[in-house]
């Protein structure tokens, strides 16, 4: 009878069969047609004509064709030349080394051949011809190599090529059944039922280590990334590009150079680390006990090592994999200074002994939407890390079986989501110093006799607003040495206005956004303003007795990761809540702003400012005068340079 793991196997298996030629057939055919074969064509043309002769011919008639599509404008030129070799007359029509060649609109090629044929036949000139001494009959006028062309060619049969491989590689392992030992490994891996899974995994192929595993996607993006942009920036720097344009497609060329730097580093890690070998005592370490892991380094291995750097870490990690990209996250570590013993070969043997805490959840696993990754690395003097390798974690099996009394998962990123905590008023045990809590440098306090104010700085809405600008002021230029427009619905009707319409606006307002916080003799007034529109909220001084955070969004920078929280108030102890300031790092700065927001109003309460407008509770929006520069730009666009 057929098991669910061996039906499941069946059907990744022929998924994966299906996938594989589909991409195989895809792009293997498209760089087999695009890339490969004209290449070939042409470099073998090349070889062929170098010992052939040069004689004069009379040009006959040369036209140049154009051909108009949604893509532009592609050029032919056609030509007849008559020569004379071996004792008879002969008549072609080849120009180029491809003689398969149709139109393009790869550099001026065609509109150049056109100019020189059309000047030679007019002025009754004769041109330069090589011919086959072996078959006269055969004859070509440019027995040069067209470089763009060829580079245009590059990225099909670079890239897609090696797509298209990669894709029949794992097409032929899927077919052959080389891949059901590592389907049979990860249904292995999964089985938290049998004590000895870990074990059987452990008995096999020695572990990899990451730099071993990495480098084969490195080189792959690398190529991918190269192939395209290469050829590329190569094509705008040999034509007549603007400098921006040239220096916009250079950018990825800096990046492709960084990207095979990292590649190169990374293959350069995996051969100093590939004689390592790796065991774990017990095979399977388990949940709430200890094991012992035991290294055997290479001297290759030791190059960059010093006795500081002998040191050894048990981390794990949360990798969240259900998106299109891949964030990790380090939530607990073991640090251990390994015990080190040489061997004849002159490299090293390192011990440790670590031990796992109680909740500790399997290798591979699911905990709280995302992947469990055990990893042993291996850290440089400096605390770097220099290779890491999985290790089989095995949950206890009271855990694994669903054991009512199994602790919750303590690092469970959306528990704090949603979650909201209390801020107690002055009143209800906060001493004097809790008040001098430090504010985050991103606010800044301004008092007035009338106001007590808090500004929060806009770093994140700045870089967005420069993000914004470049390209609207890009497309501006572009859009300003156009041919003038015939009418406004010309412009009104194209593309490119409106993509200056929006990204202008979206430029205008975050360049200009500010977040203001007011304390008042009457209320507390929150006021979020730009150019572009005001919006402000007006809520009793009574809120501030109802203060509490709440996480608003996380940032990650490399493994570390911060959370922002904001700052919300109630009315009353129930009911809706409102925001009162943006994301603030770290739950210390949000208790620091509700500390002096509370302080502000024991100064203020009571008081009424003779003169003052009372300011109305609730909630007000209102445009402002920057749609008066964001018009005005606009129909500077629409009309062209004909108005000045």
């Amino acid at each position: 009878m057929r098991t669910p793991q061996a039906a499941l196997g069946i059907a990744v298996r022929l998924g994966t069969l299906l996938f594989s030629a589909v991409f195989a057939l895809a792009f293997g055919g498209g760089g087999l047609y695009f890339g490969v074969l004209p290449l070939a064509r042409t470099m073998s043309a090349a070889w062929e004509v170098r010992s052939w002769q040069a004689v004069a011919a009379e040009v006959l008639s040369s036209q140049l064709t154009s051909n108009h599509d949604g893509d532009g404008t592609t050029y032919a030129v056609r030509a007849r030349y008559r020569y004379t070799a071996g004792g008879r007359t002969h008549e072609s029509t080849r120009i180029g080394l491809d003689p398969e060649a149709g139109s393009d609109n790869i550099g001026d090629w065609h509109q150049r051949w056109h100019t020189r044929l059309s000047s030679a036949r007019d002025r009754g000139q004769t041109v330069t011809v090589w011919v086959d001494p072996e078959d006269p009959t055969r004859s070509v006028l440019d027995p040069h190599i067209r470089w763009a062309k060829a580079i245009f060619h590059l990225p099909f049969a670079l890239v897609f090529t090696g797509v298209g491989l990669g894709a029949l590689w794992m097409f032929w392992r899927a077919l052959t059944g080389r891949d059901a030992g590592a389907f049979d490994a990860a249904r292995l891996r999964r089985s938290r039922t049998t004590a000895d899974a870990a074990a059987q995994l452990a008995g096999g192929a020695p572990p990899r280590s990451s730099a071993s595993r990495g480098q084969g996607f490195l080189w792959f993006f690398a190529l991918f990334w190269c192939g395209i942009s290469f050829p590329m920036a190569a094509l705008f720097w040999m034509s007549g590009s603007p400098w921006w344009g040239k220096a916009f497609v250079s950018v990825f060329v800096v990046i492709g150079i960084g990207v095979l730097t990292l590649a190169w580093r990374q293959s350069v890690r995996a051969w100093r680390f590939a004689g390592t070998s790796v065991r774990f005592e017990p095979a399977g370490p388990r949940a709430g006990e200890a094991f012992e892991v035991e290294l055997a380094l290479s001297s290759r291995a030791l190059r960059n090592a010093t006795p500081a750097g002998r040191r050894l870490r048990l981390a794990q990690y949360r990798v969240d994999d259900a998106g299109s990209g891949t964030q990790e996250r380090r939530v607990e570590a073991f640090e251990r200074a390994a015990t080190v013993m040489p061997d004849m070969a002159g490299g090293e043997r390192w011990h440790a002994r670590f031990e796992l805490p109680a909740d500790a959840p399997t290798h591979g696993g699911r905990r709280s939407g995302e992947r469990v990754d055990w990893r042993l690395e291996i850290l440089a003097a400096e605390g770097a890390v220099e290779v890491s390798y999985d290790v089989p974690v095995q949950e206890t099996p009271a855990r694994s079986a669903g054991h009512p009394r199994a602790a919750p998962d303590r690092f469970d990123h959306r528990a704090a989501w949603g979650r909201e905590e209390a801020i107690p008023p002055r009143h209800e045990g906060w001493s004097v110093g809790d008040a001098s809590l430090p504010l985050p440098d991103s606010v800044q306090v301004v008092e007035r006799p009338d106001v007590w104010e808090m500004r929060f700085r806009q770093v994140g809405w700045r870089w967005v607003a420069a993000l914004a600008m470049v390209p609207a002021g890009i497309l501006s230029v572009l859009w300003w040495r156009s041919a003038p427009r015939a009418s406004w619905l010309d412009a009104l009707g194209s593309g490119p206005w409106w993509g200056v319409a929006l990204l202008l606006l979206l430029a205008l307002h975050a360049g200009t956004r500010q977040w203001r916080l007011r304390v008042r003799d009457d209320g507390v007034e929150r006021e979020v303003v730009s150019w572009m529109w005001r919006r402000t909220r007006v809520v009793s001084l009574a809120s501030l007795d109802h203060l509490f955070h709440k996480l608003l969004y996380t940032q990650s920078s490399g493994q570390a990761m911060t959370a922002f929280h904001a700052l919300h108030a109630r009315e009353a102890a129930t009911g809706p809540s409102v925001r009162l300031t943006p994301g603030l790092p770290g739950a210390a700065s949000v208790i620091a702003v509700a500390r002096a927001l509370q302080v502000a109003r024991e100064h203020r309460v009571g008081r009424f400012t003779p003169g003052a407008l009372r300011a109305r509770s609730g909630a007000s929006w209102r445009p402002a005068a920057g749609w008066l520069v964001w018009a005005l730009w606009l129909l500077l666009l629409a009309a062209g340079p004909r108005w000045l």
